[in-house]
């Protein structure tokens, strides 16, 4: 019983910020880029949809904090931990729902990044630009292959100029060219590809159609060249298959967008261990202030992590260190509160 009440006024709070922060990052958005967007009203309105998503994902983090303080502040208010704790509820207990709410969340989010939706913020940009959002001037290495790509749109997964070059011991055996080609079921497709054979020292030429490059996805593509953003699925693919790669960039994100959320559940878990359970006990406003003032604190460090690791100036690992800090915190907190 105590669980279906504790889960239910958790979720009531988390939603409440989880949509009000997200429907305000839209609203700035839209002030901002309404000039720049097409006039018709329904590409207004998947902008719209594609910029609250980009927004929910980056954003929930905090989501899960504010919530739980919401939800902390009403109980402390109502007497409720008080009355839990006399009936000889544990912490541990007592933190069960909140913890199993918000790790549920964060997989749910997991799940979200490995999908398309990863790529939000750039089908938005998409609509901004006109769907005129192109890539120019790749040039990357790709199991044994050298490929270049004039210019590629990975919501149309088209590419135009497109040259691969086959190495064989330290040399070019094949070169194939393609003016224009299709990704579909994951794999490049072109109508009409000149292929130069090296045989017998030899070069034979001709032309056909052509499947190559299985798993050269059209957003790994994208992505490369800026690497703003890419989903977990993506970046797997990635470290997989690419060569001359700098992986930190890509580990970089991938670790920022795991880390971030467990940062904030391990800083939920101190929150709870350090709250007051009474008003007459100690300051109530002044421990919500120093919670939200420190929470926001401890994402910006985070973000900030990010963008200095994503440039190569620190190590991608370093954004794992806030968070096993806050652990270890967490288990000195939880040991003495059982003393």
């Amino acid at each position: 019983m105590y669980f279906r009440y504790l889960l239910k006024k958790y979720f009531k709070s988390f939603m409440l910020v989880f949509i009000g922060l997200s429907f305000l990052y839209v609203i700035v958005d839209f002030m901002f880029n309404y000039a720049k967007l097409p006039s018709s009203s329904n590409l207004q309105v998947l902008y719209a949809f594609y910029v609250f998503i980009y927004a929910s994902y980056t954003l929930f983090p905090l989501a899960i904090i504010f919530g739980f303080l919401l939800s902390v502040s009403s109980m402390i208010k109502f007497n409720e931990f008080v009355s839990f704790y006399s009936l000889g509820f544990r912490p541990k207990k007592l933190l069960k729902p909140f913890l199993i709410f918000a790790l549920s969340v964060t997989a749910l989010m997991y799940l979200l990044q490995s999908s398309k939706l990863a790529y939000a913020n750039q089908y938005a940009t998409s609509i901004k630009e006109n769907f005129n959002y192109k890539t120019y001037n790749l040039f990357l290495k790709y199991k044994n292959n050298i490929v270049y790509i004039k210019s590629i749109n990975p919501f149309s997964k088209m590419a135009w100029g497109i040259k691969v070059f086959e190495i064989k011991n330290r040399k070019i055996t094949k070169v194939i060219y393609a003016k224009r080609a299709v990704f579909e079921n994951d794999k490049w497709k072109t109508k009409n590809a000149e292929i130069m054979t090296l045989k017998q020292n030899v070069w034979q030429k001709e032309q056909k159609p052509l499947v190559f490059l299985e798993n050269f996805t059209p957003k790994i593509l994208s992505n490369l060249k800026t690497l703003d953003n890419i989903s977990f699925y993506d970046a797997y693919i990635t470290i997989r298959y690419f060569k001359d790669i700098d992986l930190n960039m890509i580990l970089s994100i991938v670790f920022f967008k795991i880390f971030t959320p467990l940062l904030m559940i391990a800083f939920l878990i101190y929150l709870f261990f350090t709250a007051p359970i009474h008003v007459r006990i100690s300051n109530v406003s002044l421990f919500m202030i120093k919670s939200v003032t420190f929470s926001v604190l401890l994402w910006a460090g985070e973000l900030l992590i990010f963008k200095f690791a994503k440039q190569g100036i620190l190590p991608f690992w370093t954004l794992a260190v806030p968070f096993l800090a806050i652990v270890v915190i967490d288990f000195l907190v939880i040991r003495r509160s059982y003393d």
